[in-house]
């Protein structure tokens, strides 16, 4: 949907929707409906609204799936997403949904694809954030691709008290949405080139088909190419049978193996190979930024040449952004031991002073609260498949819970075959006890 522009609607008078929104002018259409600008009428302030296409105006199915759209949307607040005020029937337009006015830019410019590893990093840690915000309270998008994306620019203050402009990303349409949860029949829905192959076999959205979407989004933020083209049938037959050609071999810039490896795990065929959920996607995409050594600066007048070889340079600078993590991070042998770890998980497990290198899992804290861990340990290196683990750990009354999340990736390294993440989430018990 683009939003640079403005057509003018009325020309002899104003018309209003709702009774308080006087419509300005269009600008854009989505899938079920026409998106105009509207200010509020008492209050002058500037809003999107989208009226229901006059099409559907008499489908009540349509319409439902619309309301749906409204209120799952009006649900959720996060910086990444737009929010949706106020929804409801006009006489003469019919169904309608207020939104927050976004104007930015669209994600996709011509002739700028693809984009550097930096931004796409970027943007797909951004999707990733407000996908993780809306599974976690039981809504799939369904519908994540580059069309439903936008880019604004915000200032920030630096740590140096500074104003810099940073882009935001801001997740739209929320026209294919629905709960977790939910039992009923849907037809085929979404756009092919983003459809998992579970759903372009008929299969119900899912956490793990957004996943999948996500990670094409990667694709063409780091190629400038879908993985499959063709007809609509063509595309669909590739996503559930073919392997699409390697981001490397498209790309003419060189990229990192651990990228590569993590768009291609998010792209898998089979759901239980993908990450789990958006937030072990967004942990994994930070361990390659920290690896990537992103957002650190060379002090100013450090001139000429690294010491030493450049491979020894990248090697230093992999090993030092991999302990300053704030992410717990351990390399854990196959037979459970701590071959070594960063900062944080010292931290984590209790180990300041005596550093857990050497350290046997069964003797941290982590496989009291997760009793499979070392099962699940042998299990990665047998499948060769990442998976994940989770505990929630209760501090007494006083204090809220934890809930951890356990990362196990394989790794091709001879005595050092898994790479093991910690997330460590404080719980909300209010908002779970409003659920």
């Amino acid at each position: 949907m683009d939003i640079t522009s403005v057509e003018p609607l009325y020309s002899d008078h104003m018309q209003t929707v709702g009774g308080r929104y006087a419509l300005d002018g269009r600008l854009g259409e989505g899938g079920m409906g026409q998106v105009y600008r509207a200010r509020h009428i008492q209050l002058g302030k500037p809003f999107a609204l989208k009226i229901i296409s006059p099409a559907f105006a008499g489908d009540n199915a349509a319409r439902a799936r619309f309301n749906q759209e409204a209120k799952l949307a009006s649900e959720i607040s996060h910086p990444n997403i737009v929010s949706v005020v106020d929804f409801g029937e006009d006489e003469q337009f019919g169904a309608y949904m207020v939104m927050e006015l976004v104007e930015g830019e669209p994600l996709i410019t011509p002739g700028l694809l693809p984009m550097s590893v930096k931004r796409a990093i970027d943007v797909l840690g951004q999707v990733a954030d407000a996908l993780d915000h809306i599974h976690k309270r039981g809504i799939i998008h369904g519908d994540v691709k580059a069309d439903n994306i936008m880019l604004t620019a915000e200032q920030q203050r630096d740590s140096s008290g500074g104003a810099r402009r940073r882009r935001i990303v801001r997740l739209l349409d929320f026209g294919l949405a629905r709960r977790h949860e939910g039992d009923e029949e849907e037809g085929l829905s979404g756009s092919p080139h983003y459809l998992s192959p579970e759903r372009a076999s008929g299969g119900p959205a899912s956490v793990s088909s957004d996943v999948y979407a996500l990670g094409v989004l990667g694709y063409l933020l780091l190629t400038g190419t879908l993985p499959f083209e063709g007809t609509v049938m063509e595309v669909l037959m590739a996503q559930i049978h073919n392997t699409p050609e390697s981001i490397s071999g498209r790309r003419k810039e060189d990229l990192d193996p651990a990228l590569e490896s993590l768009i291609g795990r998010s792209m898998a065929k089979d759901p239980a190979t993908r990450h789990g959920s958006a937030a072990a996607f967004r942990y994994e995409l930070n361990t390659v930024m920290d690896m990537l050594d992103m957002g650190r600066r060379r002090p100013r007048g450090s001139g000429g040449s690294l010491p030493g070889s450049i491979e020894n340079a990248r090697e230093t600078s992999i090993t030092q952004a991999f302990d300053r993590s704030r992410i717990p991070q351990a390399i854990v042998s196959l037979d459970g031991y701590v071959v070594t770890c960063n900062r944080a998980f010292n931290k984590l497990v209790n180990q300041d002073d005596k550093g857990c290198d050497g350290l046997a899992l069964t003797d941290t804290t982590l496989t009291q609260f997760v009793p499979g861990l070392m099962r699940a340990v042998r299990s990665v290196h047998v499948d060769g498949k990442p998976t994940e683990r989770r505990a929630k750990v209760f501090r007494g009354n006083d204090r809220p819970p934890y809930e951890l999340t356990i990362w196990l990736t394989p790794l091709p390294i001879p005595g050092q075959e898994i790479h093991l993440l910690v997330r460590v989430e404080e719980i909300d018990v209010r908002r779970d006890a409003d659920r």
